[in-house]
């Protein structure tokens, strides 16, 4: 009876406790405010689960699995009477050894049904690869879709690269610059300089367009018109745009027939090389095209309304090598201050 009274007591005591300590009691549990939560402008609750990309090494070892488990799953439907076992694979290097006694009684009609089971298979892999061939028109949105890439993405970036031609005044090399420029989904142009005799190709796009189209002007493109009759490209792009470049007029040049293209000549001191590649912040130019100027300083203010006259003064940074071919010289006199300028002036005949 004791422990109880003692029990009882401590009881009451615990209670007597949480209730003088009750918030009830405070002078200053009145001035405690519990602001709601309020969400930041701009918050949206985005319900997009992250995407998991996997590496090649285990996409193929999860087709693996995936395989496997098929393949256990038919096991186990034939090992329970579901599905009919399936027939030997014969060939005519195991059917004697898979039939045994039956190909030694009858083997011309053994190997009769062997030559029927191998047809079969044969035609069902051809028919099952022309059910997953693409059309003509698929094709070609594959192909779109495989040049496309986005410049705005900070890992792709944009990439830029400058070209320095001698002559671009032939059909063949106008068209095919442009319109791999189309496919590719390069902006830039071509600046023709008539003093100096001289073009300036830009090319902004992404890293994988920059690498096929420095493939093209400094490897595939016949610039000297060397066996472009007789001689046929390795890639398979280069079928199509030569039947591209048979049947697509060049911008700006009129009505040119297929005759003119075959006709005309080519310069057999014509070259192209690549000034400079590199990472550009933004697209300078909105589609490509071609532009002609007389002098040296209007093709410059051309591309300095566009800002980037930089690339003016690095081609002809770079063409300062060759000046007895390019009419170069370093520095001059100006006529009003006699200042020097950095970049290279063309010199008076």
């Amino acid at each position: 009876e004791t422990e109880q009274e003692d029990k009882t007591q401590q009881d009451k005591l615990i209670t007597k406790c949480f209730t003088s300590a009750s918030l009830s009691h405070s002078k200053t549990h009145k001035l405690i405010q519990h602001p709601l939560p309020i969400k930041p402008p701009g918050f949206t609750e985005s319900t997009k689960q992250p995407t998991l990309h996997l590496t090649k090494k285990e996409m193929k070892r999860q087709r693996k699995r995936r395989r496997a488990e098929r393949q256990r799953d038919i096991q186990d439907k034939q090992a329970a009477g579901l599905l009919p076992p399936p027939e030997p694979r014969l060939t005519l290097s195991n059917f004697m050894k898979v039939l045994g006694d039956e190909a030694t009684l009858n083997p011309s009609q053994m190997e009769q049904k062997v030559m029927e089971q191998i047809n079969a298979r044969k035609l069902k892999h051809e028919r099952m690869n022309e059910e997953r061939k693409l059309s003509k028109e698929q094709r070609s949105e594959k192909r779109k879709r495989k040049l496309a890439e986005d410049t705005s993405n900070s890992f792709v970036g944009l990439h830029v690269a400058l070209f320095l031609v001698k002559d671009m005044s032939h059909t063949y090399h106008r068209t095919k610059v442009d319109l791999n420029a189309q496919q590719n989904g390069i902006t830039g142009g071509v600046l023709e300089c008539s003093c100096p005799k001289l073009a300036l190709v830009i090319a902004e796009g992404g890293p994988k367009a920059i690498k096929r189209y420095v493939r093209l002007m400094t490897v595939r493109m016949k610039w000297r018109g060397e066996n472009f009759h007789g001689e046929s490209d390795d890639d398979d792009d280069d079928i199509e745009e030569e039947e591209e470049v048979a049947q697509v007029l060049p911008g700006g040049e009129g009505t040119t027939s297929t005759t003119t293209t075959k006709t005309q000549k080519f310069n057999p001191n014509n070259s192209c090389e690549l000034v400079w590649a590199g990472m550009g912040t933004k697209r300078m130019f909105h589609n490509f095209s071609f532009q002609s100027c007389a002098t040296s300083e209007a093709a410059r203010k051309v591309l300095e309304a566009r800002g980037v006259a930089h690339f003016w003064d690095q081609v002809l940074v770079h063409a300062s090598g060759r000046a007895e071919e390019f009419h170069f010289k370093l520095g001059g006199d100006d006529d009003d201050g006699g200042e020097k300028r950095g970049m290279m002036e063309v010199s008076e005949e």
